[in-house]
């Protein structure tokens, strides 16, 4: 194993993090629905690691209490998460079922977070040639918020203030907020197509608990200062989007897991727990946009495909054999999910798709799955696996691609592994969390460091240039 740098300690438990893509700050969003900022540079200076060989020097001293204390690297902390008031409201009620009781006790908590330009984070690519203006949040209780990265980086403890203040978006730093942007449903996910995609370099990409994937221009969005609608009727949205939303498919139905996308935004691919691969068309997407801004079109296309009955039984409607050859050659001549609908799907892999990312020249993705094995798809034959490569113990539940034959693995048992596809080989372990799960991992700005995340209260960082060398 590597050895790795100090880690950066959060105030709770982060369930997801961002590298800006220009300077060495981290953003994290946590357990307790903070978003916290860090400070990369302050934590190297302090601890001195100017180059490779200094690294076991310093890293002796870790384990001392005194010291940790000593390193502080936290620049703001925005609360972004709104508390519920269900439970107050059936506190007051008769006594709710257990299970009721606690779902209604559910706290807050920031589930995703994104600097703007920094979409590919399983690559490290910075296709825009810039970004870290903004940074995007998403939430349980199915909030999308935008904030100034700026003043982000300069409000210290505003959760504070927010104890007794529910209106969260009063924060200086939120430019807007989308209270209800996936109908009261938590989001999951978040992504951002590449600059150079059909629909241009605002939109992004959020999948949901169950199976929602919606695309936001995020200059609509920014129209106004709060989408919320607090005074509106709560059944608005229920057939009709939020205002921001362009496109929105419901063809799983499962929590949406991971994003990736192929070089020149074309298509949008998503990776469910109900074990199908989704392939989006963006320029579906595109060609929509433009028949509404052209006065042919009505508002955002939504794309639902509805949940299979368990009960149905097909043998209850049999036809006979020449009414099932004229409903086959109509099948036939029908056009495909693809060109009408803009989406195709894989069969079911009968296995949770945990993450994602393409590998040689976007010609193979490649996904982790639950029960440990690293899945192959070909490019545009989605429709199954061409390879499969098992090796890991249990799940893989983050993928962070070094090159276009190597990627970095974090997987349930706690470490994070190094391995090369076709020829698939294992070629060491990078680092651990002590047995817990990994859950995510990133690049930083330049690719000088590597990020992870665990069940604890760090983000763990190892030198880029000991993943070369494994």
């Amino acid at each position: 194993m590597a050895t790795p740098l100090r880690p950066i300690e959060c105030s709770a438990q982060p369930l997801c993090f961002s590298f800006h893509p220009q300077k060495d700050i981290v953003a994290a969003g946590l357990v307790d629905g903070t978003l916290e900022v860090h400070d990369l540079v302050a934590k190297k200076q302090a601890s001195g690691h100017d180059d490779v060989s200094s690294h076991h020097e310093d890293d002796q001293h870790m384990d001392s209490d005194n010291e940790e204390d000593d390193y502080d690297t936290i620049l703001s902390t925005i609360y972004v998460a709104k508390k519920k008031k269900q439970a107050a409201a059936s506190s007051s009620t008769t006594s709710p079922s257990p299970s009721a009781s606690k779902k209604a006790t559910q706290g807050p908590s920031c589930r995703d977070v994104l600097f703007s330009g920094a979409a590919n984070q399983t690559t490290g690519e910075n296709r825009g040639g810039g970004g870290g203006e903004y940074l995007y949040t998403v939430c349980n209780g199915g909030s999308l918020r935008c904030l100034d990265s700026e003043l982000a980086c300069s409000i210290l403890d505003q959760s504070a203030e927010n104890d007794d203040n529910d209106d969260v978006a009063s924060s200086p730093a939120i430019l807007w907020s989308i209270e209800n942007a996936h109908n009261n449903v938590g989001i999951n996910k978040l992504y951002q197509l590449p600059y150079n995609s059909p629909c241009g370099p605002n939109i992004l990409a959020t999948g949901d608990d169950v199976g929602t994937v919606r695309l936001w221009d995020t200059r609509m969005c920014a129209s106004q200062k709060d989408c919320s609608n607090s005074n509106s009727n709560p059944f608005d949205n229920l057939m009709k989007p939020p205002q921001g939303c362009v496109q929105q498919w419901k063809v799983n139905h499962d929590y949406i897991t991971d994003f990736t996308s192929n070089d020149n935004g074309t298509s949008l691919l998503a990776t469910c727990a109900d074990g199908k691969l989704s392939v989006f068309d963006i320029r579906y997407v595109n060609k929509n946009l433009s028949n509404n801004k052209g006065g042919g079109g009505g508002g955002p296309k939504s794309i639902v495909l509805p949940d299979i009955d368990p009960n149905w039984d097909p043998t209850q409607n049999q036809q006979p054999l020449h009414q099932e050859k004229s409903s086959h050659q109509q099948k036939q001549k029908q056009p495909t999910t693809w060109e009408s609908h803009g989406y195709t799907q894989s069969d079911n892999q009968e296995d949770e798709l945990l993450s994602c990312t393409f590998i040689k020249q976007s010609s193979k993705l490649l996904c982790g799955t639950q029960e440990g094995i690293l899945s192959l798809f070909s490019k545009d034959i989605w429709c199954d696996v061409s390879d499969r490569y098992p090796g890991h113990p249990q799940s893989i539940d983050a993928i962070l691609k070094i090159d276009e034959d190597t990627v970095l693995t974090g997987s349930s048992d706690g470490l994070v592994r190094a391995v090369q596809l076709l020829p698939n080989r294992l070629l060491g372990v990078l680092g651990g969390h002590d047995g817990f799960p990994v859950e995510a991992l990133g690049w930083s700005a330049g690719r000088k460091m590597v990020g992870s995340i665990s069940h604890d209260e760090y983000i763990r960082l190892w030198v880029s240039c000991v993943v070369g060398v494994i």
